[in-house]
Parts: structure tokens; sequence; C-alpha cells
């Protein structure tokens, strides 16, 4: 046994002998109030060379005022722990102690035989006493008011740890404050709060009261724990110095107000805070004008430069609303029945107001009463004008844009016709000839009847013989016309009278010959016979080039010229209007003469009717004339003056001076060959009457029923028809031929522009 020489003796006090272990290690301790908290890690077991020569059975911890204990005996057994490192990693509390007082420790750890290991090393001593909670954060002391500074702080975190272990809790802090230095204690000053809920004045702070404006307040703070431990860290200190709070923004409107007739109150921006002002003076308005409200602070508060609250005055309006201003009816339309009418004036608008007729010509205004006023018309005079009604801005409204009534003053007649594009020839009738039957064309120098024989410009197409140069002429009275295209729809106006979108009929148009406008044109009633006039009971003079007809008819007087383009639509647009068809054929007779040969003129002279057939019936080649006019799809094709055509198109002159065969005019557009389908109307100024064919599907009995001829090198354009019998003649059909050659079935007709 030599080996266990080498190992300690049991000691201790009364132990049995034998081999003892080791000290504790790893001591450490914590102390709170009334409590000591101690940790160690047991000795292990004495193991040599594989045997266990003492093993370990537990440990006495002991504890002894005023000195270390000398024996496991000396003092209060505070712990015998048989559990080997329970507290190695957790603590184990000695309590019931006295805060302040020194405690002497001894571990005292034993064998399983009872050998106890007696060693300084196993000492140590702890002091029980009170912790205080941590220090406040956030802290801030600012005026509040008069005589009031609000503080503002954190509370300390709720417990104070220790390893682990909670050795203080918060229970308040203590707000004390005093004028010339810090509190050293709750003691030291008056103290102002005493809070208990945690963090409660960290957002919102608390306010302390009846405090001296401009008087420094030294503030201090202390967390107090459960335990009543005081934290009196100089940390834990600010100053704040009282005073009434500057509100720096006057109040001001915000947004608009507009007079609605109503009581209004003012919106206020966000410098306006009923918590601290009080709103007085006009704070309600009605009309529009400016108002002023008044602003006075409360008690805590003044306005920037102010010492004491005082009230600031401040400006709000109530603007005026926008006139408005009503016209009923806002158009007026007089005529034949009806030659005077009134309108009414109504609307949001104060000032005063005027009523004046735009052209007193046309119209006058005169008041009946209240706002109420008569427009009368002035000499049936046909045009259009307005009323203008102007108002000023008055006390509530400001001035509302003029208006003005339209005066359509209609002592003129319009009359229409409309054609849906489709394959039928048949227009439908509108405006003032919507109601009207067909006209009655004479049949075998019978008599006839239409609608249009009192109308003008119809009733003035009469003959005359005024002119011995010219011989037997057509007269056709100036009349007003309309196109209008809309899809496929053609729809053509005629009027007795100038109106507003309307133009001036072709033939009497301004020809930019210095002439203006005319009156009245003159057409040759027959085809030039020999001499180049109008003649009856004589042959038609062909086997002219157009330029020879219009050089030679021109010989006959200084305002007598070839037919041309425009005279030929002026008579289209009177047929269509009249007889609402396309197809002059079928409504007043085939004509291209009886025999299937060329006769002399006259043939129509013995017709009682300005309108009709020689024939036995309209389907019966015969003889025709249109409005006394003889032969505008019978015997011979009229050089059609005024047009030529080329690889560009249709091109147009209306200056007869300018009459030319290949040169100048104007292009309207490029027609299609062929049985006209579709029809467009020129839109080039001036010459908004032309129209022409876009398209060629139709036939001698569809569409427009009259075939339109182009080709680029032929010119000269004629119209018509001639002797030989077919139904692709009619008002309306044109061919071309060369500018060089004639013909024995092209003749001419004159004109007369005076």
């Amino acid at each position: 046994m030599p080996i266990l020489g080498n190992f300690p003796a049991g000691g201790g006090g009364g132990g049995t002998g034998g081999l003892a272990l080791a000290a504790v290690t790893n001591i450490a301790t914590v102390t709170a109030h009334e409590k000591v908290y101690v940790s160690w890690t047991d000795p292990n077991d004495l193991v040599v060379a594989g045997s266990t020569l003492a093993a370990w059975g537990g440990t006495l911890l002991v504890r002894k005022a005023g000195s270390a204990p000398v024996s496991r005996r000396d003092g209060t057994v505070v712990l015998d722990s048989k559990t080997r490192n329970q507290y190695s990693t957790t603590y184990f509390c000695d309590s019931g102690l006295t805060d302040g007082v020194t405690y002497y420790y001894k571990f005292f750890p034993y064998t399983t035989s009872s050998t106890y290991t007696d060693s300084t090393d196993d000492e140590f001593t702890a002091t029980p006493a009170a912790v205080a909670p941590g220090n406040v954060s956030g802290m801030s002391a600012v005026a509040a008011g008069n005589g009031k500074i609000t503080v503002q702080w954190g509370d300390p975190a709720a417990t104070v740890v220790t390893d682990g272990i909670t050795v203080s809790t918060w229970a308040s802090t203590q707000v004390v404050y005093k004028a010339g230095s810090y509190p050293t204690d709750p003691s030291d000053g008056t103290l102002a709060l005493n809070s208990t809920t945690r963090n409660q004045y960290a957002t919102n702070g608390f306010t302390i009261t009846g405090l001296t404006n401009g008087t420094t307040y030294y503030i201090a703070f202390f967390p107090t724990s459960t335990d009543g431990a005081v934290n009196t860290d100089t940390a834990n200190r600010v100053t704040g110095v009282p005073n009434r709070l500057v509100i720096n923004d006057i109040p001001a409107q915000s947004g608009t107000l507009t007079y609605n007739k109503s009581p209004q109150n003012p919106v206020w921006d966000s410098a306006y805070n009923p918590a601290i002002m009080t709103l007085g003076g006009e704070t309600v308005g009605t009309n529009a004008k400016t108002y002023v409200a008044t602003f006075t602070p409360d008690d805590d508060h003044v306005f920037a430069g102010e010492t004491a609250p005082k009230a600031k005055n401040v400006s709000w309006v109530i603007g005026k609303a926008t006139g408005t201003l009503t016209l009923t009816p806002a158009s007026l339309v007089l005529d034949k029945t009806t030659t005077s009418a009134t309108f009414a004036i109504s609307g949001d608008f104060d000032g005063s107001y005027t009523v004046t007729s735009m052209d007193t010509s046309i119209a006058t205004v005169v008041l009946v009463s209240g706002k109420t006023y008569r427009v009368s018309s002035v000499n049936s005079t046909t045009g259009t004008t307005s009323i203008k009604v102007s108002c000023s801005g008055g006390s509530n409204y400001t001035a509302p844009a003029d208006k003005s009534v339209s005066v359509t003053a209609k002592f003129v007649t319009i009359y229409g016709v409309s054609w849906d594009g489709s394959s039928t020839t048949k227009w439908s009738r509108t405006d003032a000839s919507a109601s009207f039957t067909d006209p009655v064309p004479a049949v075998s120098n019978g008599n006839g009847s239409s609608p249009f024989d009192s109308l003008q410009p119809w009733a003035g197409m009469v003959k005359d013989t005024s002119d011995s140069a010219a011989g037997v002429l057509v007269k056709i009275p100036k009349f007003w016309y309309k196109w209008t295209k809309s899809g496929n729809t053609l729809k053509l106006q005629i009027a007795d009278g100038q109106v507003d979108g309307f133009n001036v009929s072709p033939a009497h148009a301004n020809r930019g010959d210095g002439k203006g406008e005319r009156d009245f044109v003159y057409v040759g009633r027959y085809h030039c016979a020999s001499g180049y006039k109008s003649t009856t009971g004589a042959a038609q003079q062909v086997n002219i080039t157009r330029s020879t007809a219009r050089s030679s008819i021109h010989n006959l007087g200084a305002t007598i010229w070839q037919f041309d383009y425009a005279m030929r639509v002026t008579i289209q647009m009177l047929y269509l209007v009249e007889f609402a068809d396309w197809n002059s054929q079928a409504k007043i007779g085939y004509g291209c003469s009886a025999g299937g040969s060329k006769e002399n003129n006259g043939k129509t002279d013995a017709m009682q009717y300005h309108t009709g057939t020689t024939a036995a019936n309209r389907t019966t080649y015969g003889y025709t004339q249109y409005r006394n006019i003889e032969g505008l799809w019978d015997n011979v094709y009229d050089w059609m003056d005024g047009c030529y055509y080329n690889g560009n198109g249709m091109n147009i002159i209306m200056n007869p001076a300018n009459f030319s065969d290949s040169s100048g005019g104007t292009l309207i557009g490029k027609p299609s060959s062929g049985w006209p389908s579709a029809i467009a109307v020129a839109t080039a100024s001036g010459l908004e009457w032309a129209i022409y064919p876009t398209a060629a599907s139709g036939s001698g009995s569809t569409y427009v029923a009259d075939y339109w001829d182009y080709v680029a090198s032929y010119p000269c354009l004629r119209c018509g028809g001639y002797y030989n019998q077919y139904q692709d003649r009619g008002l309306f059909c044109v061919g071309y031929y060369n500018a060089s050659s004639t013909y024995a079935n092209i003749g001419c007709r004159l004109q007369k522009l005076p």
C-alpha cells in the first residue's frame, strides 16, 4: 500500500478516516436582497490505476457570520448536496439573510465513507444587498405652456438579471425637481410623480405644472426596485424651462369656397388647432365677399412675436360663382307663317345684361316682359343672324360667357331629293317637296302637270325671243343648291332664295369673267341650226369640231357662248328635284327621234305643255322636251364645253373666255366609264356642283341609267343622245370624242350669259 501514502487523510472534524477528495472548483456567487446565490463544481472520485480509492458521497455548504467555519460543525449547514454537480450550471439560493452582513461560507465535500475534505480553497464570502434598477433612457424636458414642463423618458428594464438570476425588479420611477441644483435623492426636492406603470410616459410624457416661466428646473429620475433600492445615478438628470408655447403659423383658409346661395363655413389649414386656440369673429357667410375670423390662443400658447395670448385676425373668402346664362330656345326660325317669336333668359347671374341683334336687317329684338324678348323679321328678309346676350359680373356671380340665339329667317323654300345609292333610279323627296306627287309629263303633244309649275325657279323657265342673234332661248332664273354626300347617300336641295350653306346654281355663279353672279341665264331651246342660231324647223349644225362650234357660236354676240358643263348640271339639278329619278327617258320619254334618223328642230313646238314626249307613250321613241328645252337627248348630241378629259380625270373651266379642249381649268376627279353605280361630288372651291361617276356596275334601268364614257386621248365631251334608239341616252349621258374630228351625230347648243 505504498501508493496510499500519497493521498490526504480524512479530516474535517470527526470523519472515520480514509482518503479525502479534492476541493470544489468553479465557485461563483451572486448577491441580491437577503439572498446569496452560489454555484460550484463537485470534486471527482479519487481513482488510481483504474481503481476507485475514494468516491464522492456529497458536499456540505456551511455558513457562518464573522469568520469562516473551521469545521463542518462550526456554523449553519445550509445545504447537503448529494447529487453531484447539481449546482454547476444552476445556482443554489441561500435566502432569509440580512442585507449588509458579510457571510462566510465553506464547502465540505465528503466520500461515501464519510471522509470530509477541509480546505481553505473551499471558502468564500458574500454580502447580500438590494439591487437598484437600471437607468432611464430618452430623457427630455420641454416647455409645455404657462408654468409647464413636459418630461419624457423611458423606464429601465423590468428586471436586472445577473447570470440568469433576477436580482432586481422595477417598481417605479420617482420624478423629483427643484430650482438651483439637481436633487440627489427622492427627498431632495419636489416629488412631481411616482410612476408605477412602466414606460407610461415614454411617448406622450408627463406635464409638471405650477412652475415659474423662465426658471430653469433641475429634474432627476430615481428608478426604484420592489426591494426599495433606489438608482441615484447622475446620468438620470435633465433640465427644463417652462414657457408658453409659440404658434409660428397663423391659420389660413384651406381650399376655396364658392357662392352657392347657402351659408358656408371656411375650412382652415393645419395651423388651426382647436385644442389650443379659440375661433371667433365671422365664421359663417353666405354672400361672395371677404370675411374676418379671429383666432385666440389659450393660456399656454402665444403667436410668434407675442408675450401673452393675443387674438389674430384672419381673412377668408367666399368667391363668386361662375355665372351661367341660358337662352330658351337657343334657336328661332322665322318664316312666312311665323314672322316673330320669343325667347327667355335664365341662369345664375346678378349683373346687368344687354340684348342685341347682330344684324338688324334680318331681325330685331325687343323686351316683352321680365326676361322674355321678342324677335321679329325685317321685311321678310331671308338669312341668318343671332341675338347676342351679354352679362356683366355681379356681387355673387362672375360674368357668364355671352350666349346667342341663332335666328334663321327662312322666307325662301327648300326643295330636296335623296338617293340611297342603291340600284334603284328612284330618289326620295325631302324638305318642302317631301309630300309632292310626281309630275305627269305630256304625251302625244297633250297637256301635263307638275307640283313645281308654280314654284321658282321652275316656273320661270319660259321661252324667250328677245335676242334675235341667238334665236329662241329658254330663260332660267337663279337658284341656290346644296349637294350632300354621306356614305352612299346623295342628297340634293334647291332653294328659291339665298340660304346659309347653299351655293348659287352653277350656270349663274361667278365665273371669274368680271360679271359676278347672274340673276338669269339662257339656254338654246333647240340645237344650233344653220348659222349656229337656236332655230325651229331647221336641220341641226353637225360635222363640226367642238372648237369650231365654240368660236362660231360666240361670233353671235359677246354674251353668247357654247353650252357648257355648268349649264348641263344646272338643268340636271332642276330635273332631279322635280322628277326624283335618274332615268329621264323613263320619266319623260325615250326620245332619240321617232324614225331612227335625224330630223329638223321644232318637233315639240305643237306640245301644249312644257315637258313631255311627242310619242303616244313614254316607252315609244319620239321627241322630247324638258321645261321648253327641246332635244336634250334627241336627234343629235350636243358638244359640252367648259370641260375636258385627260389621263388625270375631268377638268372644269368656268370662264367661257377660257374654254379649251385640253388646258386650263380645275381637276375635280377621275370619273369611271360605263353604267354609273356611284356618284361623287366635287370638292374644289366654286365647283361643288360638279358630279361624276366613281363606279360602273349599273344598266340602262338601274342606278343612273345613262351611259358615261371617257377616253384619255379623246378630251372633248358630248352629252344627251341622238337618233339611234337606245336606252343608254338621257339627260345624264356623257361621251367622248376627238378634238379634231367631226361627226354627223354631234351638233351643238348655245347659251347666253348676260
